[in-house]
C-alpha cells in the first residue's frame, strides 16, 4: 500500500510529464518543497529497508519498491540514494536471479546518473558510484546476453520451448542495460565538455582564475577524461553486438563522441591515443547494426516471384517457388521501412567517422565488399556483351550459396554512403582507393552472392548511379554497368521494385553519360526494345511498389504503383536522351526511331483490326 500511494502521489500531483495547469504546477512545486523539508529522508529510508527485506523472498515486490523510488530521484537530495548503503545494494541487485529486480536496479542507477547537477559534482558522483569499473564487465555481459537472446528468439521462431514473452523480457532488460551505459557515458562527456568550456572561457577573456579553482577544474577534466576513455571502450564493445535493443540506445553517445573528435581536429588539437581504434569500432558497429535481421520477412521476399515491369512481363521468374501472400509482402515492406529509418542515424555516423579517418573507413568498406565478392564469380547476363564479347552468367557458385543477402546488401550500402564522407578529390582520376573499389563492384557486380535478391540488386544500381563520375573517367567499365541495368538484375528483374526503379536510374545514368554512351547506342536500343514494348502496352503490376529504396526517393520509397506517376516511363526519357544528342547523324536517329516504333505501331494495328472488321460487317 505504501508503494502504491507513492506512485499515485507522483502520477496525480508531482510529475510534470503530464500536462498540467499553472495552478497544478504550483501545487506540484509546493508538495515537493514540503516533502524535502519534512519527510523525504524517512521515505528514502523506507524504500531502502523494504528493498532489503523483500529482495530474496519477494523480488517482484522489491522491484516495485525500486521503480517507485526512481520516480523521485530527479528532484530529491541525491545523497539520500547515492550513498554507501543504497549503491552497494543496487550493484548487488543488478546480479539478481530475478529479471524484474535486475531491471528495476538498472533503471534506478540510470536515474541517479542522469540527475542534473554541476559538472564537477557530476564527475565526483560518478566516481563515488564506482559503477564505471564494472562497465567493461557490463558491456561483455551485454554481448553475451545478446547472443543468448538471438538463440532464444531463433528457438521461439522455429517452434522451440522458449516462449516469446521470455524473449521480450530479455530484450527489455538488454535495452535497460544499454540505456544505463549510454546515459553514464553521455553524462560524463557532457560534464567534461562543460568543464573544458569554463577553462577555455577564462583563458579567452583573460580573467584571473583562483589557483584552487584552476586546480579543481584541471583535476575534474583529468578525471572525466579517464572515465570517458573507459566508458567509450565499454560502449563500443556493446555497440558492435549487432542487436538493435543494445546498439540503438548507444548511437546518441557515439555520435556525440565522434562530434567531439571532429571538434578537436577543427581546433588543431591531436586526437586522443585510442581514437583510431575507437573509430574502427564505430565502423564495425555501424555495419553490424545496419544489417537486415536474420530470418526476417525479406528472407522470403527476395523479389524472385514478381511480375517485373508488367503483369505479363517475360521477366517473371521461371522458378517453382510459390508467390508470397499479400501479408508476407506487406511484412517485408514494413521491415524494409523500419531498417531504412534505423539506418538514418547510423549512416550519418558512418559518414562523420569517414571524414575523420577516411583511409581506415575505405579499407573497412573494401574488406566488407571483398568478403561479399569472395563467394561469387564475375560474369555477364546471358546477353551479347556491349564490348562485343559474349560472356554468360554462371550464377552463384557453391561457395556463394551459403552467404546471406544481408552481408552483400550492407557491404554495397556502405560503399554507397561512403561517397558522402569522402574527400573532394577521392573520385578524381588516379586517386586510387575509392575509384578502384567502385570499379570492383561494377565489373564484378554480376557475380555478387545473393545479387538477384531485390534489396541487393537495388543497392547495386543505386551505387552505380552515385559514382557516375568514375565511369566518365574509366570508360572501359561502361559495358559492365549497362549489362547490369539492361539484364536480369535491372530492367529484367522479376521484382517490380527493382525493374521500376531501374527505369528511373537508367534515365539518370544516361543523362550523366550521354556522350560516353554513343558507341553503345545501337546495342542499348536493341536490348531496350522488349522493355519499351512492355511499358507501352501493359499497366503497372498490381500489388507492387513504385520504387524500392529511400536513398533518393524520399517519401516515395514505398509508394504504391497506383500513384499518378508511373516511374516505368523514365525508360522512354532515357531513350530520348540517347537519341536527342546533336552529335548523332540525323539518319542514325531516324533509323533508331523506326526500329523502336515499328513494333509498337504494328501492335496498335493488330489491336485495331478486330474493331475494323466488326465495323465493316455492321456496315454491310
Amino acid at each position: 500500500m505504501f508503494v502504491r500511494i507513492m506512485v499515485a502521489v507522483d502520477e496525480d500531483v508531482i510529475s510534470l510529464d503530464i500536462p498540467r495547469s499553472a495552478e497544478e504546477t504550483k501545487l506540484s512545486m509546493h508538495l515537493k518543497d514540503s516533502m524535502r523539508e519534512q519527510c523525504i529522508s524517512e521515505v528514502a529510508a523506507a524504500w531502502y529497508n523494504l528493498t532489503q527485506l523483500y529482495k530474496s523472498s519477494r523480488p517482484e515486490l522489491a522491484a516495485f519498491v525500486l521503480s517507485s523510488c526512481a520516480r523521485y530521484v530527479h528532484w530529491m537530495d541525491i545523497g539520500l540514494v547515492a550513498n554507501d548503503r543504497f549503491i552497494p545494494l543496487l550493484s548487488e541487485l543488478m546480479d539478481s536471479p530475478s529479471p524484474s529486480l535486475r531491471g528495476a536496479a538498472t533503471d534506478m542507477l540510470t536515474e541517479v546518473v542522469s540527475k542534473r547537477m554541476e559538472p564537477t559534482a557530476k564527475i565526483n558522483l560518478v566516481q563515488e558510484l564506482k559503477v564505471v569499473e564494472s562497465c567493461e564487465r557490463l558491456s561483455s555481459n551485454l554481448v553475451a546476453a545478446a547472443g543468448a537472446s538471438k538463440a532464444a528468439a531463433g528457438t521461439a521462431n522455429s517452434g522451440g520451448n522458449s516462449s516469446s514473452s521470455t524473449v521480450n523480457q530479455d530484450d527489455e532488460l538488454l535495452a535497460k542495460y544499454a540505456k544505463l551505459l549510454a546515459t553514464l557515458a553521455g553524462e560524463v562527456m557532457d560534464a567534461l565538455k562543460r568543464v573544458e568550456n569554463v577553462v577555455i572561457s577564462f583563458n579567452v577573456t583573460g580573467l584571473g582564475v583562483d589557483d584552487d579553482a584552476s586546480r579543481e577544474a584541471t583535476l575534474a577534466a583529468q578525471a572525466a577524461n579517464s572515465l570517458l576513455e573507459s566508458l567509450t571502450r565499454a560502449a563500443l564493445t556493446a555497440f558492435c553486438s549487432g542487436v538493435d535493443t543494445i546498439s540503438m540506445p548507444l548511437v546518441p553517445f557515439i555520435s556525440a563522441y565522434v562530434a567531439r573528435l571532429r571538434a578537436l581536429v577543427k581546433r588543431g588539437q591531436a586526437l586522443p591515443s585510442g581514437a583510431q581504434l575507437h573509430l574502427q569500432a564505430v565502423l564495425e558497429g555501424v555495419a553490424a547494426a545496419a544489417r537486415y535481421p536474420e530470418d526476417g520477412a525479406n528472407e522470403a521476399e527476395d523479389g524472385s516471384t514478381g511480375p517485373g515491369l508488367g503483369n505479363n512481363s517475360s521477366s517473371t521468374s521461371s522458378n517453382s517457388r510459390a508467390r508470397l501472400s499479400d501479408a508476407e509482402v506487406l511484412a517485408a515492406r514494413e521491415e524494409q521501412w523500419e531498417v531504412e529509418e534505423r539506418r538514418k542515424e547510423l549512416l550519418v555516423l558512418l559518414k562523420n567517422a569517414a571524414k575523420l579517418a577516411f583511409p581506415e573507413a575505405l579499407n573497412f568498406v573494401a574488406s566488407k565488399l571483398q568478403a561479399a565478392l569472395s563467394g561469387g564469380v564475375s560474369g555477364a547476363n546471358g546477353l551479347t556483351g556491349f564490348d562485343g564479347s559474349s560472356s554468360v552468367s554462371k550464377g552463384p557458385t557453391a561457395a556463394s550459396v551459403g552467404l546471406r543477402f544481408q552481408d552483400t546488401e550492407v557491404a554495397v550500402t556502405l560503399l554507397y554512403e561512403l561517397g558522402e564522407g569522402a574527400p573532394e578529390d577521392a573520385l578524381k582520376a588516379g586517386s586510387g582507393g575509392l575509384v578502384q573499389l567502385v570499379l570492383l563492384l561494377v565489373t564484378q557486380g554480376q557475380g555478387l552472392p545473393a545479387g538477384q535478391h531485390r534489396l541487393v540488386a537495388l543497392a547495386v544500381l543505386e551505387t552505380c548511379v552515385r559514382y557516375c563520375r568514375v565511369l566518365q573517367q574509366e570508360q572501359s567499365a561502361i559495358p559492365a554497368v549497362l549489362s547490369l541495368f539492361l539484364g536480369p538484375k535491372g530492367l529484367g528483374h522479376p521484382s517490380t521494385d527493382v525493374a521500376t526503379r531501374a527505369c528511373y536510374l537508367l534515365s539518370r545514368l544516361v543523362k550523366t553519360l550521354r556522350a560516353n554512351l554513343r558507341p553503345y547506342i545501337d546495342e542499348m536500343l536493341r536490348q531496350l526494345q522488349p522493355y519499351l514494348q512492355i511499358v507501352a502496352t501493359q499497366p503497372p503490376p498490381a500489388g507492387g511498389t513504385a520504387v524500392g529504396t529511400g536513398r533518393e526517393a524520399g517519401s516515395k520509397a514505398l509508394a504504391p504503383v497506383t500513384a499518378l506517376v508511373d516511374d516505368r516511363l523514365y525508360v522512354f526519357e532515357a531513350v530520348g536522351l540517347l537519341l536527342g544528342q546533336e552529335e548523332l547523324p540525323a539518319q542514325q536517329q531516324l533509323a533508331a526511331l523506326n526500329s523502336l516504333l515499328q513494333p509498337l505501331m504494328q501492335q496498335i494495328k493488330t489491336n485495331l483490326q478486330p474493331a475494323a472488321v466488326e465495323q465493316q460487317g455492321g456496315g454491310g
